[in-house]
């Protein structure tokens, strides 16, 4: 059974190279070791191809879809110096997928989220030219929810297109958990922050009606969708529902449940589960987080899927079929 890993991370070589300079420049001493012990140096297979490669060499009919690490693009700087990157990152994932198309099968654009008009220009020319499988979006951009009406354009242009959405979180230090303190304190701004961040910004686009004007748009929500399978209930009969049931023709968990999730949950199987019953496994793709999660990630996340019980029609679904569905390749 073929293995395709919807959310691979990477920092291609001459970008990891630039983007380093650039922000030794441009970004707090906290942020800046945060991106070098957390992402540039957690581990050499986030640029270092020898390695990626030495990695996957016991996994078989393995292959990943890149998607970019973070910092988000638009963190980088203004429109202009954001699209620079954006192009440079995509170039250089297209040209990996071309070069080793039995490992990579595809990527995810990234984009210049605050220059919605940069944007535009990017998808155009990362799907049309350098077929891009989608792109990748965060949760908020520079603290703006991704229901505001500057990204309906880029949801717009993505659904027409056929693409995919690949959404991921956001969220730093300075998001603090008390009003009283000056930043989050124990990582929690990530370890649960992040689940919560996804979590709103899902529940943003089906409160807002933008899923209900974007019937054919296709999400896939990094994490296992964060906190929505575990507070399905509390999402489904709370104080948003209510806000928009005259509003939303259908009830919120029929729009919850059209967004896709993927299995990165770092070896828990009875989060895994918790997702394929939420979403169903015809909605759950097989994605790992590598190399950003732990070291035997894949690993632990082949074994969480083998211990939720599927049927060989379903761990097949979910290890390839849907991928292959989804994003056509």
């Amino acid at each position: 059974m073929r293995k395709i890993d919807s959310f691979a991370h990477i920092l291609p070589r001459h970008y990891r190279e630039r983007i380093e300079r650039h922000l030794e420049s441009t970004m707090s001493s906290g942020q800046l070791r945060y991106y070098r012990e957390g992402v540039f140096d957690f581990d050499p297979a986030l640029t270092d191809l020898d390695a990626r490669f030495r990695r996957l060499e016991a996994l078989g009919d393995y292959a990943q879809v890149l998607v970019l690490a973070v910092p988000p693009i638009e963190e980088t700087g203004p429109a202009k110096v954001a699209a620079e990157f954006a192009r440079l990152a995509n170039d250089e994932m297209a040209d990996l997928v071309q070069r080793y198309p039995d490992r990579f099968v595809g990527f995810a654009a990234a984009l210049p989220l605050h220059d919605t008009d940069a944007t535009l220009l990017e998808i155009d020319r990362a799907v049309n030219e350098l077929h891009a499988l989608g792109a990748q979006v965060y949760t908020n951009v520079l603290g703006t929810p991704l229901d505001h009406p500057r990204f309906e354009p880029i949801l717009d242009s993505l659904e027409r297109l056929g693409r995919t959405v690949w959404l991921h979180p956001t969220r730093n230090a300075t998001w603090t958990d008390y009003p009283t303190e000056a930043e989050s304190d124990y990582g929690l701004w990530w370890s649960i922050g992040w689940p919560y961040e996804t979590a709103a910004a899902l529940s943003r686009l089906v409160y807002s009606g933008v899923m209900e004007r974007h019937p054919d748009l296709k999400l896939i929500a990094h994490h296992g969708a964060g906190m929505v399978p575990h507070f399905s209930a509390r999402l489904a009969m709370g104080p948003g529902y209510r806000q928009v049931k005259d509003q939303l023709p259908r009830p919120p968990l029929e729009y919850f449940r059209r967004f896709y999730a993927d299995t990165a949950l770092f070896g828990a199987p009875h989060a895994v589960r918790c997702v394929l019953d939420f979403f169903g496994p015809e909605h759950v793709l097989f994605g790992t987080d590598m190399p950003l999660g732990p070291p035997a990630a894949i690993e632990a996340t082949i074994a969480d899927i083998e211990e939720a019980c599927l049927s060989e029609e379903r761990r097949r679904a979910v290890f390839e079929d849907n991928a292959a569905r989804l994003l056509s390749v």
